[in-house]
């Protein structure tokens, strides 16, 4: 896999609040490509040798997910086992984060479902189809795709996971991106770096900002920055960011029950004690009601959220 990376210092460069007069710290910024997107870390007040260091270990470190858990990757883990329906001898990791996602289907009451990838398989196929070709598709095997979309039909042990159907597949897209970001603070951490602003799809804050103030992200749904404190993470979802057809109604979030796309045209925002948990409520509060957003808020009280609308 051919990756591109940069990194850059920026002097007395503030990300926080507003400019001071004060000689701010050296402000380090390591980018890079992973997950489809360029992903990047900012840090400060490090010496030139460690953020070489962990530039060098996180580069490595993203690749090793991807490896695992991309479904662009025809060799990753995740890809054999929705080709095969079977995995044997699970990567520790991969499994742990397979049951991770599973748990949070429970505790979601099923609102967050990782099997949903045969939706986005039967969608996008219905996107390349004429008009006459998607009344049949619709007619044929929607209801039969449906019934593939479960979480509880997925066997997962330190031996195995498999599916107890043929045909479904599972997506972690709804939390590895978080995830990974979980696991670059970790690397930073190991590192002694306390002060950073992650971002590997989903944002994670580490101490300040250069000038002291907390590190600021910027909502494209409102252009306007959002102040992020130190231990916390934040995660967006928004149907927007990839749809099926022009007017934007049919999406890549799909409410696990009946396959339906809701809010279209909504941000969701959340904060949590990590950027998992942020990405997996963003992803899940995108079709949840109201009354099972307030049900899943009650078992997580660590989050909060909010709705933009676009």
């Amino acid at each position: 896999m051919n990756r591109r990376r940069a990194m850059t210092i920026l002097g007395a460069v503030s990300l926080g609040g507003l400019p001071s007069c004060k000689r701010q710290p050296v402000l380090r910024t390591f980018s890079t490509f992973a997950f489809g997107t360029q992903v990047h870390f900012h840090t400060h007040s490090v010496s030139g040798t460690t953020f070489e260091t962990v530039s060098r270990e996180c580069d490595e470190r993203l690749l090793e997910i991807e490896s695992l858990f991309s479904l662009y990757d025809t060799e990753s883990t995740i890809s054999r086992l929705n080709r095969d329906g079977y995995l044997e001898n699970p990567p520790a990791e991969f499994l742990h984060l397979v049951r991770t996602a599973l748990e949070y289907g429970d505790k979601t009451g099923g609102v967050f479902d990782i099997t949903v990838q045969p939706l986005w398989n039967w969608r996008q196929k219905w996107k390349e189809a004429d008009t006459n070709e998607r009344a049949t598709m619709y007619s044929e095997s929607w209801e039969q795709t449906l019934a593939l979309v479960d979480y509880r039909n997925v066997r997962a042990n330190e031996k195995s996971i498999s599916f107890t159907k043929p045909g479904m597949a599972i997506t972690l897209n709804g939390i590895v991106q978080g995830y990974a970001t979980d696991q670059i603070v970790l690397l930073l951490r190991k590192h002694s770096v306390h002060n950073a602003l992650v971002n590997i799809g989903e944002y994670a804050a580490i101490g300040n900002a250069p000038d002291g103030e907390p590190w600021n992200v910027e909502l494209a749904a409102t252009g306007k920055p959002l102040a992020l404190p130190p231990g916390r993470a934040l995660a967006v979802s928004a149907g927007s960011g990839h749809t099926f057809e022009p007017e934007g109604r049919l999406h890549h979030i799909f409410r696990p029950s009946d396959g339906v796309n809701t809010r279209p045209y909504s941000s969701i925002v959340v904060t949590a004690h990590t950027a998992a948990l942020a990405d997996t409520l963003s992803t899940t509060f995108t079709v949840a009601s109201g009354a099972e957003r307030r049900a899943i808020l009650e078992k997580f009280p660590t989050a909060d959220f909010r709705e933009i609308k676009n």
